[in-house]
């Protein structure tokens, strides 16, 4: 039997128990009736052969309640049942076989079926069945013995009803004690349906958090110490998407069976749903944690292995030091803390529990509810960082940059709240107001700064890629009566990763409308120079790192220079940003540089139109 089955109970010997509990207090009651109906015998005109029979009784029910915690319940049983039959012989001796002794054989046969097996109250009742039979002889042998005659008719009809009545009697209460039997047997199979639903996890069958607890606080006490560990897979959705959830499916169960094999005792395991896995270790100090923790990962991935998969599985993990008298429900909320901080940080893979982080995760959390807020009552608005022409100086067009402007007095960058944005699924909403809000004020920028400017509209990465992007800009951009070919589209080299046929395609379709691309913090990302020779675009953004670093660093310098010369060659505009001292915009106009853009000419604005004196 293992940890997941529950304890069926056997239901003949509970009903042997029940039985049990009534026969101890029956017994002494026995005993009363045997000497009280002695007494009765000896003062009436019955035989006194009964007097000594019913003190015999009485004696047997005396000893029996004496000796009643010594003796098994089948032998009260057995004695139970032949009582009654000797009364019932008795009673034919004292003068014939009259309903009364009938009746005592037949309680007896309702006893033994009750409590005994089948096999054995088929006994019982053969066995009365025989002594109807022999008591009936005896009454035709030795007919001078006081009996009262029967005649063959007639005994025969009661032994008819005798036997008929012991074919009944077992028929029916078996019949109905299969029937309990078996609707009992439903029902325990049901409640262990829901068992199992309540505290193990389908997939892996391991213990959900219900049963972790339920153990945990089982096997902890005031005094123990020990480390409780919330393990997830953090690329689980990568593996689904490339292999299928099928794949990811199978990750996690061999992650639950390589577990369960390489815990050690002591150790506890569980899932936690999802991607996440719960892990009891018996360790009393970090070093002990640290060594423990570092042999398992190691021990897994040794033995992990899966067919035509190449991806690694990775974890986040966070982990709070278990106290003497905490409870173990406040360590799993502390360990899943660390664990939602790991998960906000990309630097990090294993965290420990700190006041701080709860503090931090607060933050965040009324971070978030800002933000829900400010998307559901404008809340943020748009600035806008002009950019110019390098020769010139004169203002070609601006880049919108989204502000967080709900009213609160904290000011929170927007290098802080996009990405937050992003995780909370939020990108594509976002995304939308930005571009609906900058096309509104298309023609009042042009007012202010150029007419026929060109915009510059960040673009993530999911909301390029989502379905209907090219038709929600194609719409806008007719709803607001602003030429395509006004607008710059930024993305940057992250999108092209893992969607980069797709990317393509979206690509196509929206230089087919008109719209222009630019490829943003160029230089910084992945396999730049590959994807430099294969996409539709019209414009490099120059890193700001580079920008910051080429006066300095002749290496820099050489960067910046090699990707002016790729420009020329791919003939794509040139523009650098974060430009915030003279000598790097010259070094730039040096360099053939098309467009500038940085604090050292503008910062971001809002859209103020001056009204005429």
């Amino acid at each position: 039997m293992t940890d997941r089955t529950i304890i069926r109970k056997d239901y003949n010997t509970l009903i042997l128990k029940r039985i049990e509990e009534r026969f101890d207090f029956v017994l002494p009651l026995g005993t009363v009736i045997g000497f009280l109906s002695a007494f009765a015998i000896y003062l009436s005109d019955i035989p006194r052969i009964f007097v000594v029979f019913n003190v015999a009784i009485g004696i047997v029910f005396f000893v029996l309640t004496i000796l009643k915690k010594r003796l098994s319940i089948e032998s009260k049983v057995f004695v139970t049942i032949l009582v009654p039959i000797l009364m019932g012989v008795a009673s034919f001796m004292d003068g014939g076989f009259g309903s009364s002794g009938v009746m005592l054989i037949m309680f007896s046969n309702l006893v033994a079926v009750t409590a005994l097996s089948k096999k054995r109250s088929i006994i019982i009742a053969l066995t009365s069945a025989v002594i109807f039979l022999m008591l009936y002889l005896y009454s035709n042998i030795f007919y001078h013995v006081q009996v009262v005659h029967m005649t063959d008719v007639l005994w025969s009809v009661k032994f008819l009803i005798f036997v008929l009545y012991l074919i009944t009697l077992h028929i029916v209460v078996y019949a109905i004690r299969e029937h309990l039997l078996e609707n009992i047997g439903e029902l325990e199979d049901s409640v262990e349906k829901t068992y199992l639903l309540a505290y193990y996890d389908t997939l892996t069958d391991l213990p959900n958090e219900n049963k972790l607890l339920i153990d945990l606080n089982a096997l902890v006490n005031s005094d123990t110490i020990g480390f409780l560990v919330v393990f997830s897979v953090k690329n689980l959705d990568v593996i689904n998407s490339i292999y299928s959830d099928n794949i990811g499916n199978q990750v996690l169960m061999k992650i639950a069976r390589i577990f369960k094999d390489t815990k050690e005792e002591g150790e506890l395991f569980a899932r936690n749903g999802g991607n996440e896995f719960v892990l009891w270790l018996d360790c009393d100090n970090q070093r002990a944690f640290d060594m423990r923790i570092a042999m398992f990962l190691n021990d897994f991935y040794k033995a992990f292995s899966m067919p035509h998969m190449t991806k690694r599985v990775e974890f986040d993990i966070g982990y709070t030091k278990h106290l003497k008298n905490v409870a173990i429900e406040a360590t799993l909320h502390k360990s899943k803390l660390a664990l939602t901080y790991v998960k906000t940080k990309n630097d990090i893979s294993r965290c420990a529990y700190d006041k701080r982080l709860e503090d931090l995760l607060i933050a965040e959390e009324t971070l978030k509810e800002r933000l829900e807020a400010a998307l559901e009552a404008d809340g943020f608005s748009v600035h806008y960082q002009t950019k110019l022409d390098a020769k010139t100086q004169r203002v070609i067009g601006v880049e919108a940059l989204a502000r967080l402007t709900d009213g609160c007095q904290e000011m929170v960058p927007p290098d802080v709240f996009i990405p937050k944005i992003e995780t909370m699924n939020y990108t594509i909403r976002f995304g939308e107001y930005i571009i609906k809000r900058v096309l509104q004020e298309y023609n009042l920028l042009c007012s202010k700064y150029e007419e026929g400017m060109t915009v510059a509209i960040n673009i993530s990465p999911a909301h390029l890629i989502s379905d209907g992007f090219v038709d929600f800009v194609r719409h806008e951009v007719i709803q607001n009566d602003v030429s395509p070919h006004k607008i710059l589209f930024e993305i940057t080299e992250e999108v092209m990763i893992n969607n980069y046929n797709k990317v393509t395609r979206v690509l196509k379709e929206l230089k087919m409308i008109g719209f222009r691309v630019s490829l943003d913090d160029f230089g910084s990302g992945y396999a730049s120079l590959g994807y430099l020779a294969k996409l539709d675009i019209d414009e490099l953004k120059i890193d700001k790192v580079f920008i910051a670093e080429m006066s300095e660093n002749n290496r820099m310098g050489k960067m910046v220079e090699m990707i002016m010369e790729m420009a020329r060659e791919y003939d794509l505009n040139v523009v650098a940003e974060g430009i915030e001292e003279e000598n790097q915009y010259r070094r730039l106009l040096e360099l053939g540089c098309h467009e500038v853009q940085g604090f050292y000419f503008s910062r971001p604005e809002p859209l103020v139109i001056k009204k005429p004196l």
